[in-house]
């Protein structure tokens, strides 16, 4: 099962359960052999995360470190298809295999690029279910349907005040290019600030004499609450798109990328979450403040 470093990691991740990010960031460094990947070792944490794999802490990554999520089997939005997520040692895979295929079941190790090997079980009745449930491994039914019944919508009041000093507010969301500009003028107008320091760079939310800390995610989305044509749904493909670029907030992203249980792509300038019913694509789209838009 091990074909890349997603898989080595997750091998790893699912012996030792926990670990700080700088023992992650060191994990990298190892199963990929080369330096150069450490600065890319966020990229693999989410990718990880995003398939239900791993938590985290978005705002305290070097505080809480990071877990490895429980084995469970989430139903997808497509019909008799289930992934496993979470821990998975290779004892693990190999009884879920024989039981699966003992009582008439089918399982798939699908590789991707850039992805850890996602494993496919289908053709589950409910006897092979209760049987999977017998290896400690939890069985989650219409999860991305359940989840999106209850992500946050968080409002402005729902972050911390913060006192930074407006003077150290120097470089500022700009909602039409995406990216983070240094604001040069004394008057710190309404928007979105990133402040760098030793670790995690921190952004505050000004708006008129009220600043709030917040996620970066959450933050960009409540600046772009009013710009069109970032997240769009396609019926007929039951595609959910946003524009490539911008972050989503974890929760959301992992309900996104587990109605199919691969995954997203990116083409041209979107990233397209495929399998999405039309009711989940409608409650993600209104997290995100965003208006709802079917095409």
């Amino acid at each position: 099962m091990e074909t890349n470093v997603f898989d080595t990691l997750l091998h790893y991740l699912s012996h030792v359960g926990k670990m700080r990010w700088e023992t992650f960031k060191e994990a990298v460094n190892r199963v990929t052999g080369n330096q150069q990947h450490l600065k890319y070792a966020t990229t693999y944490l989410k990718i990880l995360a995003r398939l239900g794999h791993l938590d985290y802490n978005p705002t305290n990554l070097s505080g809480d470190g990071v877990v490895i999520a429980p084995a469970v089997l989430v139903e997808t939005a497509v019909a008799n298809r289930y992934v496993l997520v979470g821990s998975r040692t290779p004892s693990l895979l190999r009884a879920l295999q024989t039981c699966v295929a003992a009582v008439g079941g089918e399982v798939q190790s699908i590789s991707k690029r850039d992805a850890p090997t996602t494993i496919v079980l289908s053709e589950l009745s409910d006897r092979i279910l209760s049987a999977v449930e017998r290896l400690d491994i939890h069985v989650s039914r219409a999860f991305s349907a359940r989840l999106s019944n209850v992500l946050p919508v968080p409002k402005r009041t729902s972050f911390p005040q913060d006192t930074t000093s407006l003077l150290d507010l120097q470089d500022k969301f700009n909602p039409r290019t995406l990216k983070y500009e240094p604001d040069t003028s004394q008057l710190r107008s309404d928007g979105l600030y990133k402040i760098a320091q030793h670790g995690p760079a921190i952004y505050i939310l000004k708006t008129g004499a009220d600043q709030r800390r917040v996620p970066r995610d959450w933050g960009e989305w409540q600046v772009l609450s009013r710009t069109p044509g970032l997240i769009a749904y396609e019926r007929e493909t039951r595609t959910w798109r946003v524009k490539r670029n911008l972050r989503l907030p974890l929760i959301v992203e992992r309900c996104a990328t587990l109605c199919s249980g691969f995954p997203p792509k990116w083409e041209n300038r979107f990233t397209y979450y495929p399998d999405v019913p039309a009711g989940v694509a409608y409650r993600l789209t209104k997290s995100l403040y965003q208006k709802w838009e079917a095409v």
